[in-house]
């Protein structure tokens, strides 16, 4: 019985040892094996695109974001009430200075006219006949300095109607371009309602904003480009007019006043601006595609192709390997990144790829992947 018991115990051990052996070839031993052989096996190289480091002349640029204002805009309207006569403009139209805009009632000032320019002649005519009277004696000085006083009166009561009168008459200050029309004939018009905008639009002024920095560089008469996204393929072209008298203590930026033509009236006050200015000689920037840089708060940096002997002596002459690179970059102009530092002319930067790479990595040049080139354009 004792030995039957032994006999169980031992194939027990032997067949439990036995089932821990294979768990642990199976578990342990096995992937920590195929894991050191498939690391040490040589990795496939990754395929990038690549493109050279280049040199380009950039025109030194200030931007900035503005908006459109009239060279002169006013809304119109009288200065007295009445009924509307008269309407000599339709909405949308050029018009031009000493137009008539809009004609009001004059039927009671003209009535109020007639009344006392017979009053003023009927004083005219009785100081006409006291001087004769005065000149033969007939009649006292008194007299005459009280009728000269009455016709006075009379004729400042006439001027003041004709006054009114012409004020009822609404011109024109000045060319320019009317908006939509805000009353209608026959209606009542109050004094100061708005009749409608009146604008001179050509040309026709952008007002942005540059900071403390760059106000040092802003002059009278530097050439600004300006694009609207009404019109995304048509740049306008002017100069710089003037700048405001004070920078704001709140944002340490200043307004720039910029004058453009705008003899199609495409522009209208209002529109936002995308402004350039052009400010200094060209300068010689190396630069890189924009999808080589990944921006980082740690710094900038991009992968630079290098050969893989410079890392591995045993690597291949024609193998090549990443480098990452830190560099400093600097503007952003049309889908191209200026760099100031960390890399020269005829450096290969991967432009495409970056995800699978790292410091090291063996990499293939295939431009067949490139990116396409980024929209630059700006979309509100």
């Amino acid at each position: 019985m004792i030995r039957r018991i032994f006999y169980f115990l031992l194939v027990t051990v032997v067949l439990g040892g036995l089932a821990g052996g294979i768990a642990w070839y199976a578990f342990d031993f096995k992937p920590k094996f195929l894991a050191q052989v498939i690391m040490g096996s040589p990795q496939p190289p990754e395929t990038v695109s690549a493109e050279a480091v280049r040199t380009e002349n950039w025109q030194p640029q200030i931007a900035g974001i503005g908006t459109l204002t009239a060279a002169e805009g006013i809304d119109i309207s009288p200065q007295i009430g009445g009924v509307i006569e008269k309407i000599g403009f339709d909405s949308g139209q050029d018009v031009k200075k000493g137009q008539l805009l809009v004609k009001l009632d004059t039927e009671s000032e003209e009535a109020d006219l007639r009344s006392f320019q017979a009053q003023l002649d009927n004083a005219q005519d009785e100081l006409t006949r006291r001087e004769g009277l005065m000149a033969k004696g007939y009649a006292a000085a008194t007299e005459i300095s009280l009728l000269r006083a009455t016709r006075t009166k009379f004729q400042a009561n006439v001027d003041q109607i004709r006054a009114t009168i012409a004020q009822k008459f609404i011109y024109a200050p000045w060319d320019g371009h009317v908006g939509l029309r805000e009353i209608s004939l026959g209606s009542y018009l109050a004094p100061g309602q708005k009749i409608v905008w009146l604008q001179k639009i050509d040309p026709v002024y952008a007002d942005f904003t540059v900071t403390e920095a760059d106000y040092g560089r802003i002059k009278e008469g530097l050439t600004v480009t300006a694009q609207f996204n009404a019109w995304p393929d048509l740049p306008f072209k002017g100069e710089i007019a003037t700048t405001d008298a004070r920078m704001s203590d709140q944002t340490r930026m200043i307004t720039v006043r910029a004058k453009l033509d705008n003899p199609d009236h495409k522009l209208l006050p209002g529109m936002y601006a995308n402004v350039i200015v052009d400010a200094g000689a060209p300068q010689t920037v190396v630069t890189v595609p924009q999808t080589a840089v990944t921006f980082s708060l740690y710094g900038d940096n991009v992968f630079v192709v290098v050969p893989a002997t410079k890392a591995d002596p045993k690597a291949k002459p024609e193998e090549l390997a990443i480098e990452r690179r830190f560099v400093k970059a600097g503007e952003i102009r049309n889908g191209r990144v200026a760099i100031a530092d960390g890399l020269k002319p005829g450096d290969q930067v991967v432009t495409a790829g970056q995800n699978k790479i790292d410091q090291g990595s063996k990499v293939v040049i295939n431009n067949s992947i490139a990116l396409k080139a980024l929209d630059s354009t700006t979309i509100q």
